[in-house]
């Protein structure tokens, strides 16, 4: 017959023992020291200098002093001695110091998960640190409603801090969305995750908007793609391509004036879709040119004359038709009737009246 149980090692008292007490009180000993375990600290390698009655803890990878050779013991003052217990797998005890609870398991002590209601690290399928504290690991992470709406919110302590979204290829960020230091929304692109481009940029302030810039200027500022703010192209190309009609559209609702500019069933279209002439200014405030609901042309008049296709008034500059000598005239093909030009052979203004040249009288 063995003389210990198999689990805690309690003493058995044995046939004809004397002073069974003894035993009895040695098995007490154990239970108190082993049984509901609350240490005063997990990885003690010192043992403390003044201890008290039933203080525990759990030796830790290098012990010194009596605590020596007892890594991962459960370490009991008792009787003014320190006893050493082996734990057993699936043993619990609460860290009273760290306020944590630990199970025993595959020869080390691991610390349970705190209650759920505040988790300080989360790993799902991997590891969290304490700069990820919430950690996934899956195809896929599904954020969904609760019978309405849905949000997901970041926030940050401040507007020179950050708060975004990242997305990195085997953990070299190649694409950033969001508020980075300032309250300015960015999209930002990197091909090596060193050197980082803004494609699109929208200004808290007022919403203007910036592709390829982010010295915003106006309503939509495009600048040229790689070049710092202090070099940026305002005239670069903005483009919209669609099957059959692709447009740029104004519309000026108070006043209904509309036009649009692009490209309609084959033809190239700048045009006024409102009873609004369209009307061509130079320095914001020269008219250079007026095109009348009617479709007469004004150059230099805003009200062309009723009777005139194109009309062009000016006190101190003339009309100049093309310019050439004989032999350039005569290469002119299938010349239109009508059609009218300055010989500079013969320093003669001429038109073709559908059969010859012929000069303009008094010229």
């Amino acid at each position: 017959m063995s003389e210990q149980t198999d689990l805690l090692k309690l003493p058995y008292i044995m046939p004809a023992q004397a002073q069974k007490h003894v035993t009895h009180n040695e098995a007490l000993s154990i239970l108190d020291a082993v049984l509901h375990i609350r240490v005063n600290g997990v990885g003690s390698n010192t043992p403390p200098g003044t201890p008290v009655e039933g203080e525990r803890h759990v030796v830790g990878s290098a012990p010194t002093g009596v605590f020596a050779a007892q890594t991962n013991k459960i370490a009991a003052f008792q009787d003014g001695v320190w006893v050493f217990f082996t734990p057993q797998p699936g043993w619990p005890l609460w860290d009273a110091t760290g306020e944590a609870i630990y199970v025993f398991h595959d020869g080390n002590w691991i610390k349970a998960a705190p209650p759920p209601e505040r988790l300080t690290l989360l790993g799902i399928d991997t590891d969290a640190d304490t700069v990820n504290r919430l950690a996934v690991a899956a195809a896929a992470s599904l954020f969904t409603h609760a019978g309405a709406g849905h949000q997901i919110k970041v926030n940050k302590a401040g507007a020179a801090n950050t708060a975004s979204l990242l997305f990195q290829t085997n953990w070299s960020g190649r694409a950033e969305m969001g508020l980075a230091g300032n309250d300015d929304f960015a999209v930002k692109v990197s091909a090596d995750g060193s050197t980082w481009k803004t494609p699109l940029y929208l200004k808290a302030a007022d919403g203007f908007v910036g592709v390829n810039a982010t010295d915003i200027r106006y309503l939509l500022t495009v600048g040229q793609p790689g070049a710092t703010d202090s070099l940026l192209n305002y005239d670069k190309t903005i483009g919209v391509s669609g099957a059959g009609a692709a447009y740029f559209r104004g519309q000026d609702t108070t006043n209904n004036v509309r036009f649009v500019m692009g490209t309609f069933t084959n033809n190239v279209m700048l045009a006024s879709k409102s009873n609004h002439p369209l009307v061509f200014k130079v320095n914001d405030t020269v008219e250079a040119l007026r095109m009348a609901t009617t479709g007469q042309i004004g150059i230099g008049i805003t009200a062309p004359n009723a009777s005139a296709l194109v009309d062009m008034t000016s006190t101190t500059r003339g009309f100049l038709p093309p310019r050439m000598t004989t032999t350039q005239r005569n290469t002119i093909s299938s010349p239109a009737e009508g059609l009218v030009v300055y010989n500079m052979t013969l320093h003669q203004l001429q038109f073709w009246n559908g059969t010859a040249w012929m000069g303009i009288a008094g010229a």
